[in-house]
């Protein structure tokens, strides 16, 4: 609906009342309250108000609030310093070693009254700290025995509705169940063969801790064993290097070429060693003459290191 504009005769009224509002009395509180508005008010026309008032927005303020410092701990150790003691606060708020406005006296007054007013100052700010940090433990000694009132005082409500007995009309009015039928409360589910399942609990981590120290004690036996063969010097390593890599004669014998790499020569496909895993004869006279002794060799060897408990060295 749009504004509607007051007429003129009765703005002229209006006026005139204004003009005569000491003399005659006759008016009532809404004619008063409308001549106390001037004409420069946005009030002054009367504009028809919805009869559901707006819903208001949130003042927009400018700026962002700093992270408030913590202080104190939420949880304090028992090494901690109250920070509300006075030899904390004589600490953090020394008194100055000497008086600068009596010494700055006897100089020019404008500096001796510029010295004051700094000593004036930095006492404020001593007297401001010492008052904050006395005032912020108070406070937070308060909250703190609030949010223990308040937490003990849940802890004990559940409590009780935990072990409150049913109620009676639930009880009355409850004719498919008889009382005896009914479930007893238990804090913990029956468990007869507690004792037993533990015991066979700690016997399976007592095997498994026994399996881990025997695979260790094994894994050092066979390091010790294989210590033998290891290169722990240089002259080691140039001997190992000239037995491989230049004496090409030093591992003949009569069946073999040696241990050289020059000798081996090419190495073994996989067809190859499938068919030593499969046993299946070679195309060699003297791999069919061999058989499965090297098969039977290495078998034995595993049997050896089962029966004696530990790594056995291969033959050289």
């Amino acid at each position: 609906m749009p504004p509607r504009l007051i007429d003129a005769p009765r703005c002229c009224q209006v006026r005139q009342f204004v003009h005569h509002a000491r003399v005659q009395r006759l008016s009532t509180s809404s004619t008063c309250k409308a001549a106390q508005i001037p004409p420069e008010s946005p009030k002054f026309i009367e504009i028809p108000r919805p009869v559901q008032p707006s819903q208001p927005f949130p003042v927009h303020m400018k700026g962002v609030l700093p992270v408030p410092r913590q202080i104190f701990r939420r949880r304090p150790k028992p090494q901690d310093t109250d920070k509300a003691s006075p030899e904390y606060l004589a600490d953090v708020t020394p008194e100055p070693i000497e008086d600068k406005a009596s010494t700055a006296s006897n100089t020019d007054p404008r500096t001796a009254e510029f010295v004051s007013w700094k000593a004036r100052q930095a006492e404020a700010r001593r007297r401001n700290l010492r008052e904050s940090l006395i005032e912020l433990s108070n406070r937070k000694q308060r909250q703190d025995r609030w949010l223990a009132a308040r937490s003990n005082k849940k802890q004990a409500d559940r409590n009780a509705l935990l072990s409150a007995p049913e109620r009676d009309d639930e009880r009355l009015t409850n004719p498919s169940v008889l009382q005896s039928e009914m479930p007893e409360k238990h804090h913990a589910l029956p468990d007869p063969d507690r004792e037993a399942r533990l015991a066979r609990k700690r016997q399976n981590v007592a095997d498994m801790e026994a399996m881990r120290e025997g695979n260790r004690r094994n894994a050092l036996h066979t390091l010790y064993v294989n210590a033998g063969n290891f290169i722990t010097t240089g002259a080691q390593l140039d001997s190992t290097i000239d037995k491989v890599f230049d004496d090409l004669n030093q591992f003949n014998n009569d069946s073999t070429a040696g241990a050289n790499v020059w000798n081996l020569g090419f190495p073994e496909t996989v067809q190859q060693l499938l068919g030593k895993a499969n046993q299946t004869p070679g195309k060699k006279a003297i791999d069919a003459a061999e058989g499965n002794a090297g098969i039977t060799r290495e078998r034995m060897r595993k049997i050896a290191e089962e029966l004696t408990g530990g790594k056995m060295e291969d033959a050289r």
